[in-house]
């Protein structure tokens, strides 16, 4: 029984990186490590205290303290609470799931995928669509900027993330500054092919040069800069 609750708390906890590669690696062993473990059968509530650490299949997840219920699914993980996985890693002061498929991670709460990185004061994360969303504080890290908002959602498997309300870019290697109501990145494994789209009081200055509109896309490769609707452009003479 020990083994089957720390393969489903790694499943729901691990699943934000790919979750076709956990699951496809289910006949990986399960080590889990603790000062102290213990488990009540009529409960059905496993705990693992002081200095835990789980590894399976590459994937690692450490913390303070972890405690799993096998009749409601709610697992929590406390204590500095860090999970890698190849290019993924979330770290979190605590991270509770429910249901073996919605995660909630508070308290300095970080995704770093790849060259993205996401952080808000509480991430929640749904397992079976591979997205994410913050609410609070939101800042996504980009490999040519930052973008602030009141709320990012991002979606894993496209590589693409939505910013909403009081949105604002700032990429200093491709000299941008650039406002909206909301903003919509594109990454891109090719280069040339990253993107963002801006909309609704569109406002973007770079190298001097101001232009808004309605829509506005920044390529963020080559600076190149298309607009659509009514667009005014200031030009500042070099």
């Amino acid at each position: 029984m020990r083994c089957k609750v720390v393969t489903l708390i790694l499943a729901i906890v691990f699943s934000f990186t790919t979750v076709s590669v956990i699951y496809a690696a289910t006949a990986n062993p399960v080590d889990l490590s603790a000062d102290t473990i213990e488990y009540d059968s009529a409960q059905g509530v496993l705990n693992a205290q002081g200095s835990v650490k789980l590894t399976r299949g590459g994937a690692v997840l450490t913390g303070s303290n972890a405690q799993y219920n096998t009749k409601s699914k709610e697992a929590v993980i406390t204590g500095g609470v860090r999970v890698v996985r190849e290019d993924a890693t979330l770290i979190a002061a605590e991270v509770r799931s429910y249901n073996d498929n919605y995660l909630v991670a508070t308290g300095g709460a970080r995704i770093n995928k790849g060259e993205n990185t996401l952080t808000g004061n509480k991430i929640e994360y749904w397992v079976n669509k591979a997205y994410s969303l913050v609410t609070s504080e939101a800042v996504l890290t980009m490999p040519d900027g930052v973008m602030t908002a009141d709320k990012v959602e991002a979606f894993h498997n496209e590589d693409r993330a939505v910013g909403s309300g009081n949105v604002h870019i700032v990429s200093n290697k491709r000299n941008l500054d650039a406002t909206a109501d909301e903003a919509v990145y594109y990454g891109a494994k090719k280069a040339g092919q990253d993107k963002v789209v801006l909309s609704g009081n569109a406002h973007a200055v770079q190298d001097g040069n101001t232009l808004t509109g309605n829509t506005l896309t920044v390529y963020l490769d080559n600076k190149t800069i298309d607009a659509k609707g009514r667009t005014r452009l200031v030009i500042t003479p070099q």
